[in-house]
């Protein structure tokens, strides 16, 4: 599986703190540094997206570390952006991570399946600790409804595209 990150939406999750009372290269390398142990756990292949503009002048646009892509977005577009247009190339190959509703939609929409930034973290945290448990005993990751339209059928079975999701998160 291959996992496309948005890097700040993720350190905002797991900080809990605006980006702009953050020192960006820290939060950036710490996350990195996790995403490394992350990838020698589980083998995916890892891709994570930060915004350009916020970079000093001194470290390059992309480059490859212990089998993680880390990706700068060029001047002028922003790490949604590239998002989206990873998700236009390589659809249904690609799980986007991130919690803007915009790049998640557009992704869907082009076949990728969307994890939001805070389940990642979740698991992310899980994988490191060695633990499988799930913080939420009561209702598994795997059975939360996400939507709340009324279905024909079986009411307690989840819709094609849920069930399809669930599978490829299944295996992250």
């Amino acid at each position: 599986m291959w996992l496309a990150i948005d890097g700040y939406n993720v350190i905002a999750e797991m900080t809990g703190e605006p980006l702009n009372r953050l020192d960006l290269e820290a939060e950036r390398d710490q996350l990195n540094q996790l995403l490394f142990q992350y990838r020698s756990l589980s083998k995916h292949r890892l891709t994570v997206v930060y915004d350009g503009g916020r970079i000093s002048s001194g470290e390059p646009r992309q480059y490859s570390e212990k089998g993680v892509k880390v990706l700068f977005s060029s001047l002028g577009r922003n790490a949604d952006q590239v998002l989206i247009q990873m998700a236009k190339q390589y659809g249904s190959g690609l799980t986007v991570v991130t919690s803007d509703r915009e790049v998640a939609e557009r992704s869907e929409n082009c076949g990728a399946v969307v994890l939001a930034s805070g389940e990642f973290c979740q698991r992310l945290l899980m994988a490191l600790d060695g633990s499988d448990d799930n913080p939420d005993e009561d209702e598994p990751i795997t059975t939360q409804r996400r939507h709340l339209t009324e279905k024909k059928g079986n009411p307690h079975r989840l819709s094609k595209k849920e069930r399809q999701r669930n599978r490829r998160l299944d295996s992250v």
